[in-house]
């Protein structure tokens, strides 16, 4: 059998709310069922910026790919949905993808011999807004007896949790497609998004949101919520059926994953940070991440590792001299990171300040 494989790129998506990653109301049987079959990523982490958007070195990496003999399909979602039209789930613009992605697999399935890759771009569940009238049913009595100083909260979730589970119902028709074309031999399928997604949480929670601070910004955009997007992997691993991987990844490692699966040494990814996730899926022998590096637009920057994850702000990023300022947070602990220790662990403090200027200053003699 031929590698082949369905990536569906989501430009944001809120790991909190699914229930593969405990959250205990919000219907998502299909995302479950996914998780269910596959590896399920707790540590994936994503930077706002990157001086080489995933788009473009996607399109790269695709680019060769096809040189190589794969067939690819690439499809991307259309523009937002008119407001007349999210009653009819035909009309939406995640409706279209997916029918667009059923016709290519029907289309790829004649070609039992070809290796494939069908790559699906969508912006997610659309947030905000408007799910259709069945999916906000579902949670109509969500807002019963809901304290009072809770109760904002839990609108929020309310609309998220009917856009969410939305989604969930157009997973599933590509997945009953999926399974009807090739019964059990499935391709290797991925879920997977770029970007984390705020849920009014961190509105709600953070210490930093309603903080009158230069620095309090680079705080907001580094949030846990933000950067610790989903990942999915399904059809790729050995006895691996609803496992779970605690090291640290990217969702960029899912492009030298792909290309260990179809058996590519890929030019495109030289020199680049991803590594590939296959030793992890075939449960392998490798030297996992011990820290992952992340920065935001304006020029803020952090360091994730197993234990810690420390926020620096635009002026000590960028500065050379020696700053004291930033926040630490104990993981997973500090879900919310609500507790800023840094004054309690200096000496950690400033073994992850200089790792990350160091990164930094790697970064900046790469781009020049």
């Amino acid at each position: 059998m031929p590698p082949r494989a369905i990536v569906l790129n989501l430009d944001q998506l809120s790991r909190r709310c699914l229930g593969c990653y405990g959250h205990e109301w919000i219907e998502t049987p299909n995302l479950d069922r996914l998780a269910a079959r596959g590896v399920v990523f707790d540590h994936c982490f994503a930077s706002p910026a990157d001086e080489l958007p995933f788009g473009d070195m996607t399109s790269r990496w695709i680019e060769q790919l096809k040189r190589e003999g794969v067939s690819v399909r690439w499809l991307c979602e259309a523009g937002e949905p008119t407001v007349d039209d999210v009653e009819e789930l035909n009309k939406t613009s995640l409706a279209q993808l997916v029918q667009q992605a059923k016709q290519a697999l029907v289309e790829l399935s004649h070609e039992p011999a070809a290796p494939w890759l069908l790559w699906l771009e969508s912006r997610g569940i659309g947030w905000p807004g408007l799910a259709a009238s069945q999916f906000v049913e579902l949670y109509a009595d969500e807002l019963d007896d809901v304290p009072a100083d809770l109760l904002d909260l839990r609108e929020i979730e309310v609309i998220y949790a009917a856009l969410l589970t939305q989604f969930d119902h157009f997973l599933g028709c590509l997945l009953a497609s999926i399974e009807r074309l090739f019964g059990n031999a499935p391709p290797v399928l991925i879920v997977m998004a770029q970007h984390g997604q705020a849920v009014g949480e961190g509105e709600l929670l953070s210490p930093f949101a309603n903080r009158p601070s230069e620095s309090s910004s680079v705080a907001e955009t580094l949030r846990d919520e933000l950067v610790h997007p989903p990942l999915l992997i399904a059809g790729a691993a050995n006895d691996a059926l609803g496992s779970r991987r605690s090291e640290l990844v990217t969702p960029a490692d899912v492009l030298p994953t792909l290309s260990d699966w179809f058996g590519i040494s890929s030019t495109a990814l030289a020199d680049r940070d991803e590594r590939s996730l296959w030793p992890l899926l075939q449960n392998t022998e490798c030297v996992p991440r011990s820290e992952l590096y992340l920065r935001d637009h304006e020029g803020g920057a952090a360091v994730r590792t197993g234990e810690y994850f420390f926020i620096q702000p635009e002026s000590a990023a960028q500065s050379d001299e020696e700053d004291s300022s930033g926040w630490l947070f104990l993981k997973p602990e500090d879900a919310w990171e609500l507790n800023d220790v840094a004054a309690q662990y200096p000496e950690q403090v400033t073994l992850l300040r200089t790792g990350l200027r160091n990164w930094l200053n790697a970064q900046h003699s790469k781009s020049h």
